[in-house]
């Protein structure tokens, strides 16, 4: 009986349950009703505000330990009111990511609407004009706003005692994880009322709970059990996978996969399997005692028969890993086809010295570059990766098989590979003169580009994305285009590096769609923050920018004064005044002032809100290479904050955080690159 049972529950529940996606991946946008909530109009004073706001609680939300901000602006009948919270597990520069893509998302799907809610799988945004928003901690009623479910059944359906132990464990986590936040809403400093935790079930099951750090302790409990009581519905005879219940006061997750960052705060053991059903029988006198002799012996080779069988599963888990780690590194053979050298880990142990600080060329998200000299005298850039686990080792793959592929003088060249043991190096020409980054950007390196560099360089970028969009075999997007993936040889020639995030567009597609955003914030254009839309305009939107920051010699992402919110809005507000020519970097002592103005035009055209507004990359070389050639006036290029939009005063209200504009950097940092790789 018993191992029947057991039967059913591991057999049933792994196979259908191990493989799923770690997040919902869509947004879910929530309007209030118009008639209530009020429209505004294009460019109106409502509008600028809602944008200075947005900037704000963007900056404010990813600065404090909580994630959360909330704050007004302008005066009635055009006050804004807003608040943006983070998942607990976010860090800052993914906060702030989410949160600026949230507004966006709002205002592109509800154009003119004062009133919407936009939740995604990091973070909550809503926006209103009404005054009454500040005061939804008082309501009584905990409304869910959005349910995701998702849920694949071994048959047409699933019942009986597998989906109840099932079941009945994601209760007792979710149970645990309600208690954890609503205590931590009773006694945490940081106001972060958020909990984790993880079950061992097989497989196991993950969970998070969240409140808004407005809550006191038992409404937190208060909302938590309303979603609880409305997840439990979609769990009745059935086998969910993962569901998500949120409001905007609070959300409650579960999956069988880990979709959050850090160690789990609880740690679970799963609750025993219910007993199976008592089936009357019938004993004749006398076998009283051979019927017990009988049944011991049932039970004991049932529950021998269970332990081995999770221990046989346990031990399939295992070897399906280990296959998959066979998988994962078969691609990288094929790269002795492509005439790759595979390297060494003593001959490059040898060329670092060891991998000595000395040698250290810098610093990424995936791993460190070293310089190093083989024995022939060759020099070498080593990048040696964090790990082999994860989305590391998918960027290996992605970077490698890629760039064995390419051959261009404006993409940095791959020179071999190393793999042994937990160890993973790739191994790059070297380039002397580092990235573009340090030059434009660090003014304490006294090195300083002339003006005919600046031009090569912009130039030979956007040779180095022809022959990407248009030229090889392969039709690529590189969708990490920033001045620190510029690297400049001993000419001053322009080399693209790092394809650890490009994307293939198959043959005879021009665009595509992801669930997942990935890049660096200051280079990502609109549509594909809100929408996920791939296409070579991404890359387009990217140079653009890069050629503002080296015409002007200013970041996009790190503004130099308090007056400023962006480069692109700096650059726009100069172009309608005409005095475009005071943005032109300071420190060229020659320059030609047409050129000079020309490629500030061809960047503002290439940061077009729409994508079908901006130029092919080839119709980019015939601007930059025939000044005789008349172009196309550009219109308010996107991520446009002008100076009228600003706050009258530092802070809004007492609820709010203070708004710092030199604190608001854009939209986040440059150099933080949200990751997340689509293996080939």
């Amino acid at each position: 009986m018993l191992a029947g049972y057991g039967i059913v529950a591991v057999v049933v529940v792994v196979p259908f349950l191990l493989l799923l996606p770690l997040a919902t991946g869509d947004d879910y946008i929530e309007p209030e009703d118009a008639n209530t909530a009020g429209t505004y109009a294009v460019n109106s004073t409502f509008e600028a505000n809602l944008d200075s706001l947005a900037a704000a609680l963007t900056a404010n939300a990813s600065a404090t330990p909580a994630g959360f901000a909330t704050g007004t602006a302008g005066t009635a009948p055009d006050k804004v009111f807003a608040m943006a919270l983070c998942r607990g597990d976010t860090n800052a520069s993914s906060c702030g990511a989410c949160a600026r893509a949230a507004f966006v998302a709002g205002k592109q799907s509800n154009p003119g609407n004062k009133g919407v809610a936009v939740y995604k799988d990091a973070c909550t945004i809503r926006y209103s004009g009404r005054q009454q928003f500040m005061n939804f901690i008082r309501q009584e009623q905990w409304q869910v706003s959005q349910i995701i479910w998702n849920i694949q059944r071994a048959a047409t359906s699933v019942s009986g005692p597998a989906a109840g132990w099932f079941n009945a464990s994601v209760t007792k986590i979710l149970t645990a994880l309600v208690e954890q936040a609503a205590d931590a809403a009773g006694n945490s400093t940081t106001k972060k009322y958020f909990a984790t935790g993880e079950e061992d079930f097989v497989p196991k099951i993950y969970g998070l709970a969240q409140c808004l750090p407005d809550l006191v302790k038992e409404q937190c409990h208060e909302c938590l059990k309303s979603l609880h009581n409305s997840a439990n519905l979609y769990m009745r005879d059935s086998l969910p996978k993962w569901i998500v219940t949120r409001s905007l006061w609070c959300s409650l997750w579960y999956s069988v996969r880990k979709f959050y960052d850090g160690r789990s705060m609880l740690q679970l053991s799963a609750p025993p399997p219910p007993p199976p059903a008592d089936t009357p029988v019938v004993t004749k006198p006398g076998e009283e005692k051979k019927k017990n002799t009988t049944a011991g012996l049932s039970v004991g080779l049932a529950s021998s028969v269970v332990v081995l069988l999770i221990l046989s599963v346990f031990a399939f888990i295992r070897f399906k890993r280990r296959t998959k780690t066979v998988e994962i590194e078969h691609p990288l053979r094929k790269i002795t086809r492509a005439q790759c050298t595979i390297f060494d880990l003593p001959t490059l142990q040898e060329a670092t010295e060891d991998f000595s600080m000395n040698n250290k060329l810098g610093e990424g998200g995936f791993g460190t570059v070293y310089k190093g000299v083989l024995s022939d005298g060759q020099e070498i850039a080593v990048k040696k990766l964090l790990g082999r686990a994860g989305h590391g080792l998918d960027q290996l793959h992605n970077e490698v098989l890629l760039l064995a592929e390419l051959q261009h003088k404006n993409l940095v060249r791959l020179q071999g590979f190393c793999l042994h043991r937990e160890e993973t190096l790739l191994v790059y020409e070297y380039i002397k003169n580092g990235s573009l980054d340090n030059l434009l950007f660090d003014t304490s390196s006294g090195n300083a580009l002339n003006w005919k560099q600046h031009y090569n360089i912009i130039l030979g970028i956007a040779k180095g994305i022809v022959y990407l969009h248009e030229d090889s075999a392969l039709r690529i997007i590189h969708r990490d285009l920033k001045a620190n993936n510029i690297l400049l040889d001993e000419d001053m020639d322009p080399k693209i590096a790092d394809f650890g995030l490009a994307r293939l567009l198959g043959e005879g597609h021009t665009q595509t769609r992801t669930a997942r955003v990935v890049g660096t914030f200051g280079y990502m254009p609109p549509e594909y923050l809100a929408r996920g839309s791939v296409s070579t305009k991404i890359d387009i939107f990217s140079f653009g920018v890069l050629v503002l920051e080296i015409v002007t010699r200013r970041s996009n992402c790190r503004p130099e004064d308090h007056d400023s919110v962006n480069l692109l809005s700096d650059v726009w507000n100069c172009w309608t005044k005409g005095t475009v020519s005071q943005m032109i970097d300071q420190s060229l002592d020659e320059y030609s002032q047409s050129q000079a103005r020309r490629c500030i035009h061809i960047g503002l055209l290439c940061v077009q809100p729409d994508p079908d507004d901006r130029p092919h990359i080839s119709s980019v070389i015939f601007m930059l290479t025939r000044e005789n050639m008349d172009l196309q006036q550009p219109s308010q290029p996107a991520f446009y904050f002008g100076r009228e939009s600003a706050p009258s005063s530092p802070s809004w209200g007492q609820r709010s955080y203070v708004y710092d504009r030199s604190g608001v950097p854009g939209v986040s940092a440059n150099g933080v690159t949200l990751t997340e790789i689509y293996p080939r």
